[in-house]
């Protein structure tokens, strides 16, 4: 029997599945990149990895707030990346560390779904969470709205007013040097200043497989546990946001796809 490169690294003890947290999902961002023109206020590609079999909903408005465009654990009933139309984004990852004991209880999913449900600007939310940030297990943030875009993590002090550049965030600190964050947001740069198809040059980024070395792959898949959806966010200077989502299935399998376009209506 085969086993893939992906595969392998999975079930090797470095991951070590039972005792840290898994340290697979990235998200390649750009904040106020100053080309292409007319400009965009944020560019997002992101794949979210998890064990295929954890319930989850598809990128969607939410029945209970259809201001909120994202995808839904349906096991905690939080999001890991979403944008509203009033204008606010959030997107979270979990921190690679040996389990805390006690194990906190909150779900970080609740942090991306509670700014999105908010009306709080950005920062006064951030500084909340950053007052209770113990009562949640490791967790790297990134909020924006109208009035800027943020990083916070519990897993160091203080936040980081993200200014505009290009950034990587995995299951580390913010721009961390494992090789799929470095070489992502290299390649996430070299696409904005030079290709005018965005959208299919950022889904092909999401689709590198790296060359068998840990953490160097950002599409990940297995007959278990892999990226279940690639997420590509275009939000222009003038408001207008280009969602798409690519969903898979076991051993990255090809799933559905959502495409939402909308102008968002910040106050």
């Amino acid at each position: 029997m085969i086993v893939s490169q992906s595969l392998a690294l999975i079930d090797s003890p470095l991951l070590n599945l039972r005792g840290t947290e898994i340290p697979m999902c990235l998200i390649l961002f750009a904040v106020h990149p100053s080309h292409p023109e007319p400009g965009y206020r944020l560019v997002v590609a992101a794949n979210r990895d998890e064990f295929y079999e954890r319930p989850s909903r598809e990128a969607m408005y939410w029945s209970q707030n259809s201001d909120i465009l994202a995808g839904q654990d349906l096991s905690m009933g939080g999001t890991w990346l979403g944008i509203t139309r009033s204008g606010r984004f959030a997107a979270v990852t979990n921190f690679r560390e040996a389990p805390p004991d006690p194990l906190p209880t909150m779900s970080r999913g609740d942090l991306t779904t509670g700014f999105l449900n908010s009306a709080a600007p950005a920062l006064s939310y951030l500084q909340d969470v950053a007052s209770r940030g113990d009562q949640y297990r490791g967790f790297n943030l990134v909020l924006g709205d109208s009035q800027g875009f943020y990083y916070l993590s519990n897993r160091q002090p203080g936040f980081i007013e993200l200014t505009p550049g290009f950034y990587g965030l995995s299951n580390q600190q913010l721009n961390c040097d494992w090789p799929k964050v470095t070489r992502g947001r290299e390649q996430l740069k070299s696409i904005i200043t030079t290709n005018s198809d965005l959208t299919a040059s950022l889904f092909t980024l999401l689709s590198d497989r790296g060359d068998g070395t840990a953490f160097s792959n950002s599409f990940i898949e297995s007959t278990t546990y892999g990226t279940c959806a690639k997420t590509v966010v275009l939000w222009r200077a003038d408001g207008s946001v280009e969602f798409e989502e690519r969903c898979y299935v076991a051993s990255g399998r090809p799933g559905s796809i959502r495409h939402y376009d909308f102008r968002t209506g910040e106050s």
